[in-house]
């Protein structure tokens, strides 16, 4: 091992300074913010020439009656989901957050009470449920959650993974690395008058030149774009709507929304709505104390639909690749004695303690000395990790979890968030959007600079694309500067056959098109790694294009 970092060391400082190491976020959340991967400052070794690459490496794989068993339908395993929170800022998707977790029991009313008092100190009373997600100072100040908040919950069906993403304009980039994360949506909506319309604004051009367009809808395209396919619409703040619980909002608001994420691809089986207050507690769950009993009893006169924890326990369980080669994308990282720990979603495959792994696009090799996956415990516990005890959990009788499987109780599978701890590499080398896939060289995904994509261009564009325009590619947890080196073909909806060689793109096409990046990363094609065969260009802070690989050149 030291005899291998002494080779590292050397050959890094021939080239510059070490890379800056990652850090991790307080109160056991995860920080998955938009941060570029190695550049200048870190040496990508030549995988072809590494001696610790070795074609006989085994190829790992689980067992046949365990994959058997986790693929089938009814297999009574507690199934995993990763959530993301959506909407337009001030939705009250930090509050409804903090609700969720309050009525699930994984933290207390005396921890409420205590952030009540503290919030009321600097005038921000009613934040005080927002606290519970945004754990950083400046957000309790400003009152605005500004990166991605990771807490876990537990509901009868599912062990949630909840990404709590910042709905403001200007986090664009943090909201993209969580929502790439993520199986299944929440979308808050504000049904205030006034808060509704602003994030649902089309981003027409109001005469000065601008284009707001609000994060709602932006959200919407993002997340379909992305990989989400199944999604709760929550509408909040309905109790301070005019009238209070108002059926003609909720039907309005439901209406324009329903239309939009179906012209967005999901569909209308896939798409629930709920009337909510986060604030109050009202419809999010059936037990407990409410605190504002006469709102329920007007809810009640016309709705008798689910409450919203009932939404997310309707989710279909994602398929999950467990055969496929190992994806697995890095969060976060932190140093451990002569180890390196890193936080990261695994995207497909498996990995398991004592496995042999090659850690991209640098190309070093490392080995896996132990795994923990994510789960939510009593508060006290650990931070990173699921239920509050097991009396206070809501749990199906008989679902048991996945490391009560022998086989597989020191393995983390597709679809987890988990904490690797690695030998022989050191922390200098990783960053965020790292992808780890295991040793041998059949199991590795490519690392190349160029790739052919369908990209779906947004509506409003300020300036239409031509060939040659510049973007920042957004992928993960990653953001490179990018070239549309070719416009390949175009068509709009209802186009009897593509345009060839188009000179420009305007807004709502859909294209074939080519991309060179500034620099070499993990590309693979989207029919066989979604999450890193998906994309999101972005230029001048705006979001231009959602796109999907096809071919990696």
């Amino acid at each position: 091992f030291k005899s291998r970092k002494k080779q590292l060391e050397k050959k890094t400082s021939q080239t510059a300074a070490p890379a800056k190491k990652g850090s991790v976020s307080s109160g056991g959340g995860i920080s998955v913010g938009s941060v570029q991967p190695p550049k200048k400052n870190v040496v990508v070794s030549d995988i072809s020439n590494n001696p610790n690459n070795d074609l006989n490496d085994p190829i790992p794989s689980l067992p046949q009656n365990v994959l058997k068993e986790l693929k089938s339908d009814n297999n009574g395993i507690r199934s995993h989901l990763s959530l993301v929170i959506l909407g337009h800022v001030d939705a009250g998707k930090s509050t409804l957050t903090g609700r969720l977790m309050l009525s699930l029991n994984h933290v207390s009313q005396r921890q409420l009470q205590k952030y009540q008092k503290a919030a009321t100190t600097i005038g921000k009373s009613s934040f005080a449920l927002a606290w519970f997600c945004d754990e950083d100072e400046s957000e309790r100040e400003r009152g605005v959650t500004i990166d991605i908040a990771t807490k876990f919950v537990r509901t009868e069906n599912f062990d949630f993974t909840v990404l709590d993403a910042p709905g403001h304009k200007d986090f664009i980039p943090n909201m993209i690395s969580g929502t790439a994360s993520a199986d299944a949506g929440l979308l808050v909506v504000a049904a205030t008058t006034g808060e509704f319309e602003a994030g649902f604004a089309r981003g027409d051009d109001d005469g000065d030149g601008s284009r707001f367009v609000g994060q709602t809808r932006e959200h919407i395209v993002l997340s379909r774009g992305l990989g989400v396919t199944q999604i709760v619409v929550a509408v909040n703040k309905l109790d301070a709507a005019d009238p209070a619980w108002s059926k003609a909002r909720f039907e309005h608001i439901q209406g324009l929304v329903l239309d939009f994420l179906k012209q967005n691809g999901f569909k209308e089986k896939r798409i629930k709505f709920v009337p909510v207050s986060g604030l109050t507690g009202v419809n999010m769950t059936r037990e407990g104390k409410l605190e504002d009993e006469e709102g329920m009893k007007l809810l009640r006169k016309w709705y008798n639909g689910p409450t919203l924890i009932e939404a997310l326990d309707g989710f279909v369980p994602a398929k999950r690749d467990f055969e496929k080669p190992l994806r697995s994308i890095v969060t976060d990282v932190s140093s451990e004695g002569k180890n390196v720990t890193v936080r990261a979603r695994i995207v497909q495959g498996f990995v398991r303690a004592s496995d042999g792994v090659t850690v991209l696009p640098i190309g070093d090799n490392a080995n896996v000395v132990r795994v923990e996956r994510g789960k939510a415990e009593k508060e006290g516990a650990s931070a990173y990790s699921y239920a509050n005890a097991q009396d206070k959990c809501q749990s199906r009788d008989g679902l048991k979890e996945i490391g009560e499987i022998a086989e597989i109780q020191n393995c983390v599978l597709a679809g987890e968030i988990a904490e690797l701890t690695l030998s022989g590499i050191d922390v200098a080398r990783l960053s965020p959007g790292c992808v780890i896939s295991h040793r041998h060289p059949s199991l590795r995904p490519k690392v190349k600079r160029r790739f052919e994509a369908r990209v779906m261009v947004m509506d409003k564009l300020a300036v239409p694309i031509i060939r040659g325009s510049q973007v920042l590619l957004h992928m993960s947890s990653i953001d490179v500067p990018a070239v549309l080196s070719k416009l390949i073909s175009s068509e709009r909806r209802g186009d009897a056959t593509p345009r060839q060689n188009p000179r420009v793109l305007s807004g709502g096409v859909t294209a074939t098109v080519e991309i060179t990046l500034s620099e070499k990363l993990v590309l693979e094609e989207s029919n066989q790694c979604k999450a890193l065969g998906r994309f999101v260009l972005r230029r001048g802070g705006d979001t231009v294009a959602v796109g999907l690989i096809d071919k990696v050149l």
